[in-house]
Parts: C-alpha cells; structure tokens; sequence
C-alpha cells in the first residue's frame, strides 16, 4: 500500500539505450579496419609462407664450390655450417629453425677438411658430414723411413709440408712426452720412460692435413710401436735369452741395420741369439757406427773398433743400451721368432747390399766369405775407376 509520501512521486521509468546511428563517417572506420585487419592477416600469411618456402628450399640448397676445402674445426656445429655456407642467402630465423627440425640428423657432425664441389645439398652435405662419408681433401704424408735413427725422424718432420713441428720438445724431453702419451700398462711394459725415443718410433708412412701437428704424428708412432710389441712379445719363441721387451727393441734395431731384407732378416737375428746364448760378442759394425756419431756411416777404421765404449759390440758382451735406429714391424717379428740355425758369423755377399749375406758356421768358413766378399769390393771398384 502506498503511502502518503509515496503518493506524491511520478512513477519511475525505465530508460532504454538508444542505438548509436551508424554515420558514413562511422561505415569507413569500421571499413578501414577490416582492411587493415585482412592487410596484417595477408602480410603474417605471406611472410609465413615465404618462411616455409626458405625452409624447404634451404635444405634443397646447392651449396655453391669452393676452391679450397671447408674446414669444420672442432665444436662447430649444424648451424655454424650452415650460415658458413649458405648464410648470405638465408635468414638467420630460417636457419635456427631448420636447424631445430633437424638437429637430432646433424648432432654429430664430424671436424674435418671437405671438398664443396657444388653438387651436394645442405642437407645431403650435414648428413655426409655426420655420418663421416663427406669426400675429404687427399692428407698429407709422412713417411718414417725403417733404419732411420731419431735424429733423421726429427729433421724428416721439421721438412715434411704444410706440418706444423710442434714436436721439439718431444725430443728433448722424451722422458716426459713417454710418460704423457702412453697408459701406464703400455710404460710399465716397455719399462718406464726413457732417455730418448730411439727405436721407439714404428716406421710408416703417416697422413696428416694442413697445419696439423708433428707431435701428434710422433705420438701415435711412440703407440704403434708399443702396441706392436705388446702383440708379439708374449708369442715369442725363445722366452729366456732377452730378458724385456725392451731388449727385443734394441736387438731389432741391429737386425734392421744389418740387414733391409725381410726374408733374411729372421737368419740374422738367430745369429744372434745364438752369439748371445754362447756369451759371444755381437761384433756388429752398426753399433759400432752408432757409438761414433748416431750419424755417422763410415768407413770404420780399426781404432774405431777397438775404442771401448758402450755401444761397441767388438769389446763389450751383449746389447748395447738403448736401439741404435727405429726398427721396421719386420725386424720386431724376427727377433721375436727367429730362425733356427747353427749359424755364428755372417757377412755381406757383394758390395750391393740387395745381395744379401752369407752365413757361416765356424769361423773357417766365415774368413772364406769375408774374403769373398773383399774380393767383390775389389772388382766394384776397379770397374768404377775403369768407367771414369
């Protein structure tokens, strides 16, 4: 029921929104923004589409040749490549995302000198690259001549090529680069470090690329050789007579000297085990040499014969103390399982080293081919002065 002071109010009314008349002017904002709206739309749709458009064509990308080879140096990875290679054609977003697609195909790309001949794909190229399949510049090689001494090694890596010598203290201190470079088994075997790298060096002819290292080449030389004698030295055949495989070194090293010739070198070295078992002296004239001067070459006099030293085998009994020079694979193996012989003396057949030797018995015998041969240097020499 309405009061009194109720009754005097008017009824309130409802007021309603009045529609907003739509102008012209209110036509062409709202126009205005639907083509800006469809201008964003088509320019985030074009610039997606250029977007995939790079991404595919980047990994269809012919990467152009080179004329000299790419170099992916160590910790480089997919992505580095890429904008190497193909960086000035490609956006760096592109790049990233390809690169993030594919990662778990090019994770593991290889260091290395490649050749880009024009031919291969980016994507063929990393897959190469990962896979180690990449077409690689032809190495470098240096080869270790068998019957060089460490002196020859060391001038052969200062000369070698493109070689970076970063070896000197190799040779120096051999003592210390040994002890750095094997496991502890491989210097407790070969009987700790040693004074020099003398007939510790396996000869062979070793690749290496441009600017590479010489100490990484005498590193794995150092191994090779160690390794090689690690196979063998358990197999030899005479178990009692050398006493560590560091002997086996030094007596391969004269069996290298005295002979080149693979298939005789096993009659030279029973030769020796024969002297040594009768407590004979060596009387090898390349020891000898080595004590003079490790680079001399003769000719050997008497009083170089009959100077005591420790490399003298004319008045010493048994091996002198370290390799005289660096012993092929080859002459480890005969002086691991020599032939077995009555064999005391040998000497050379001619004055040509490729004739080989004779060997003897007794020492009868062995003045009949000594004389044989002085005879043969005789003639040689003769028939040169006859030439001239």
């Amino acid at each position: 029921m309405a009061t009194k002071k109720d009754q005097g109010r008017p009824e309130e009314q409802t007021v309603k929104p009045q529609p907003v008349p739509v102008t012209a002017a209110n036509r062409r904002q709202l126009k205005l923004f639907w083509y800006v709206a469809l201008g964003f739309c088509i320019l985030a749709g074009s610039l997606l589409v250029a977007f995939y458009l790079q991404l595919k064509s980047l990994n269809d990308y012919a990467v152009p040749p080179r004329a000299e080879p790419y170099t992916l140096e160590a910790g480089m990875n997919a992505r580095d490549v890429i904008s190497d290679l193909a960086g000035d054609n490609f956006n760096q977003a592109v790049i990233w995302a390809y690169v993030k697609l594919n990662q778990d195909k090019f994770s593991k790309i290889q260091k290395g000198r490649y050749l880009i001949n024009g031919t291969l794909s980016v994507a063929e190229l990393l897959r190469q690259m990962s896979q180690g399949k990449i077409m690689e510049v032809k190495p470098f090689t240096v080869t270790l001549v068998e019957g060089m001494n460490v002196a020859m090694v060391e001038k052969r890596l200062q000369a070698a090529s493109d070689l970076d010598f970063d070896a000197a203290s190799c040779f120096s201190r051999p003592a210390s680069f040994i002890k750095h470079t094997l496991t502890q088994e491989q210097l407790d075997f070969i009987g700790g470090e040693k004074d020099t790298l003398e007939g510790l060096l396996l000869p062979a002819t070793y690749p290496y690329f441009k600017d590479d290292g010489a100490r990484a080449i005498v590193a794995r030389a150092l191994r090779s050789m160690v390794l090689l004698l690690m196979r063998e030295w358990p197999q030899r055949a005479d178990k009692k007579t050398l006493a560590d495989p560091y002997q086996a070194l030094i007596l391969a090293s004269i069996v290298e000297r005295e002979s080149a010739i693979a298939s005789e070198q096993v009659q030279i070295a029973g030769v020796f085990y024969n002297r040594l078992k009768k407590g004979m002296r060596l009387q090898t004239d390349p020891a000898v040499m080595y004590g003079v001067s490790p680079g001399f070459r003769g000719p050997l006099r008497q009083s170089h014969l009959k100077q005591d030293g420790p490399y003298n085998t004319y008045t010493r009994v048994g091996l002198p103390p370290t390799p005289i020079a660096m012993p092929s694979a080859s002459a480890v193996r005969a002086v691991l399982h020599p032939s077995s012989t009555n064999a005391l003396y040998f000497v050379a057949k001619s004055y040509d080293p490729r004739d080989g030797h004779n060997f003897a018995n007794s020492l009868k015998e062995h003045n009949r081919n000594v004389a044989a041969y002085k005879r043969s240097v005789r003639q040689y020499k003769r028939a040169q002065q006859e030439q001239k």
